[in-house]
């Protein structure tokens, strides 16, 4: 897989990741609103039965009234005071018992009770008689009377969260639990929001209302934290990508330079070199030549190209300036152009020091502190070298064991510091940093021990790891030797969810096991070779963790001193 293709990957998780986000938020103010108005429904039928349930209770109440008088039955009902009245508005009868002369009740009322038609029972907010305040009345219709029943209150289901509200047919409102005129879906009424049903009962209107405001100001809190999840999720990938793009950049612009320098040096092996000089080397040169590298490394390559071209002026002035030494300085020749087509061809180097910058990147990124994928490759080195292995395989496993996390890379940025325990789901994207690995490196020859590596480190020697379960000689020997180098630095630092372990302690853990880690799931030679040299592995963590102790002094010292030229204290 090419640097590019993985930039371009690295791009399209980043973006999938930023869209589930919004998904989220989508589905929870979905799922709220949902919740909220199947619960208003369920309540708006209650209360419509229930009322109901009251207008026939009074119904036959009020006809009960009016045959016997039983004012103990009047404040059982909640009736402050009951009138019998004529079609022609007279008064007939009143309890508890008053005087009327001849008294009728306001016109405006009379009319809307001749207008009841079929209706047995109904609710109004009216004047019972002229120049009175307006109350709230129950009229039932029996043979030619009307009989009206003056409301103390009316017994319905409500809470402090759920509302009841009447309102009759011409939209006047009769009785609320709210202070709100008009009734929309939504409604919004001093600084709370309220979710409205309405159902119709013969001539009048239920409303039952939920008031939605603390689900509201839930989800608008929950939008935000994850908005902001989203930004420092872009914030810190853009900064990695503009790492990664940075170098690509840079490499190429070193890689073409040596592209041109090898051209033209095959150019040359077929002509004279006694009229060569530095002017010849000018548009080769010339790209780089005022280019600032961001990355040392690449910086040290450019002055390495630079100083390889002049040492073959010079050469080349000594083969001019003396024919006797011609065959020997051909040869010298003939040298460096075979070391530099080697070097081109034979990019180990150049991998080596790009596996440096990923190694720091995938740190950074997963803001572990002290030095941890160093000590990780110095550990690696011991066993590989006590285990006997030749120069370079030592080499090797030493340059790339600092990517064994380099899959993290790709993993959420919050689940990858969080501090505690992971979640089940949690957990699982995590340990997918293996397979990233794989797709990050993919089938580079130059990077085989590294993908390695990175792809197999968590798997355990009796079976019991992870990505694929492997056991024993099916997992790769560097893979064996990083699980335990890193195991290893994992007890002895600190995290976010932990305090380091002391080195007895991790001994103590890796040789005869806990609750989590066994002995069964290391190599035994590589475990034997721990067990001889483990005070070397102490003396790694020490010596870096004094290092780790100087950085972190010095970084202190430039803060407090920038913050006292700030005028700070």
């Amino acid at each position: 897989m090419k640097f590019g293709d993985i930039l371009h990957s690295y791009i399209k998780k980043s973006i999938i990741q930023n869209v589930v986000f919004f998904a989220i938020i989508i589905l929870i103010w979905t799922f709220s609103f949902y919740m909220s108005y199947s619960n208003l429904s369920n309540y708006s039928q209650n209360n419509y039965d229930a009322f109901s349930d009251v207008m026939n209770h009074y119904f036959y109440h009020l006809k009960y009234i009016s045959i016997i008088d039983d004012e103990k039955l009047l404040k059982d009902i909640n009736i402050k005071r009951f009138y019998a009245v004529e079609q022609t508005g007279k008064v007939r009868k009143t309890l508890p018992d008053e005087l009327f002369e001849d008294k009728y009740i306001n016109q405006i009322l009379l009319f809307k009770l001749q207008n009841m038609k079929n209706m047995d029972t109904l609710i109004l907010k009216t004047e019972l008689f002229s120049n009175e305040p307006e109350k709230i009345y129950i009229v039932s219709k029996y043979n030619s009377l009307y009989l009206i029943g003056e409301l103390n209150a009316l017994n319905l289901l409500h809470n402090s969260t759920y509302y009841f509200s009447i309102i009759d047919e011409s939209g006047e409102l009769i009785l609320s639990d709210l202070n709100i005129n008009k009734f929309n879906f939504i409604t919004t009424d001093n600084f709370r929001i309220y979710l409205n049903l309405k159902k119709k009962w013969k001539n009048i209107t239920l409303v039952t209302s939920i008031d939605i405001t603390k689900y509201v100001i839930y989800n608008i809190f929950i939008s935000i934290i994850i908005l902001l999840l989203i930004y420092v999720n872009l914030w810190f990938k853009k900064r990695n990508l503009s790492l990664m793009e940075t170098f690509e950049q840079e490499f190429n612009k070193i890689i073409k330079s040596m592209e041109s320098f090898l051209k033209e040096l095959r150019i040359m092996d077929r002509q004279s070199f006694m009229i060569l000089s530095e002017n010849d080397f000018v548009n080769i040169l010339e790209p780089i030549k005022k280019e600032k590298f961001h990355f040392t490394e690449l910086e040290e390559l450019k002055e390495v190209e630079f100083l390889a071209i002049k040492e073959m002026i010079e050469l080349f002035d000594e083969i001019s300036a003396s024919t006797e030494e011609l065959e020997a300085t051909n040869k010298e020749l003939e040298d460096l152009y075979n070391q530099v087509e080697d070097a081109y061809n034979d990019l180990g180097v150049s991998y080596r020091k790009f596996s440096s910058h990923l190694s720091a990147i995938a740190e950074k990124y997963d803001e572990i502190t002290g030095f941890h994928i160093d000590r990780v490759a110095k550990y690696s080195r011991v066993i590989a070298e006590k285990m006997g292995f030749d120069a370079k395989f030592v080499n090797d496993i030493e340059t790339y064991a600092p990517l064994h996390d380099i899959g993290k890379l790709m993993i959420n940025h919050d689940i990858l510091n969080k501090p505690g325990g992971l979640t089940a789901e949690e957990y699982e994207e995590m340990k997918k940093h293996t397979l990233y690995a794989e797709e990050i490196f993919g089938n580079d020859e130059y990077f085989q021990m590294a993908k390695n590596i990175a792809l197999y480190h968590h798997e355990k020697y009796d079976g019991s790891g992870y990505p694929f379960g492997l056991k024993g000689e099916e997992i790769p020997i560097e893979a064996r030797i990083v699980a335990l180098a890193d195991i290893y630095d994992a007890l002895r630092s600190d995290r976010p969810y932990k305090a380091g372990y002391s080195h007895e302690e991790a001994y103590n853990i890796i040789v005869n096991g806990d609750f989590k880690t066994k002995p069964s799931i290391f190599d035994p030679e590589v475990l034997e070779v721990f067990k001889k040299y483990h005070e070397e592995f102490n003396k790694i963590f020490e010596e870096y963790q004094e290092k780790y102790e100087v950085k972190k002094e010095k970084n202190n010292d430039i803060k407090d001193h920038g913050e006292t030229e700030n005028g700070k204290v």
